[in-house]
């Protein structure tokens, strides 16, 4: 279970060749968890190992979207999109590998309950990028039915961290902080 994160980030979908030492750095100093989200097959290839070695590095999580799960083995972390979420009737993955999920009602969250999830990632809490944000009472509402932790996600950024806290959440998630140093 995650228990101590409060900051997950979450990789671009194609990794730019000076991007790898930002996301290092902020895996070394702000992150707490990383999920691999690539946009391809082929980014996936090219930058897996190079994250999975970071993270032992570090001595801490990388987790797999499961856009990739056809080209992980089962003994590895597994973060389940919500559409994903919705097939598995039970954990799909050894409780000794973390498994998270996205979920944005509360179908999903009891879904995520039921089959054991580690964390949630509940969003979109904010308007952005055309999507109408959940807002933070219903994000409230979400985490108060979850029995894992639940991670703010949707226009994020670290000022929003206390928010989260107060409103039943573990912490913050988002693409931008793999970057963000301040």
């Amino acid at each position: 279970m995650i228990t101590e994160a409060r900051v997950i980030g979450i990789t671009p979908g194609i990794v730019q060749s000076n991007d790898f030492e930002a996301i290092k750095k902020s895996f070394e100093t702000t992150l707490d968890l990383l999920i691999l989200r690539f946009a391809s097959e082929k980014e996936f290839n090219k930058n897996f190992s190079n994250f999975v070695t970071l993270g032992k590095d570090l001595n801490k999580q990388v987790v797999v979207n499961s856009r990739h799960i056809n080209l992980i083995s089962q003994n590895f972390n597994l973060h389940l999109t919500s559409k994903d979420l919705m097939k598995y009737n039970e954990r799909p993955i050894s409780q000794n590998n973390i498994l998270g999920a996205s979920c944005h009602n509360e179908e999903e969250v009891l879904r995520a309950n039921k089959i054991e999830c580690d964390y949630l990632l509940i969003s979109p809490i904010n308007h952005s990028k055309g999507k109408s944000g959940l807002g933070w009472d219903n994000f409230n509402s979400l985490t108060s039915l979850s029995s894992r932790p639940c991670f703010a996600l949707g226009g994020m950024k670290k000022k929003d961290l206390p928010k989260a806290l107060a409103h039943g959440g573990n912490g913050i998630a988002g693409i931008s902080f793999i970057k963000d140093q301040s």
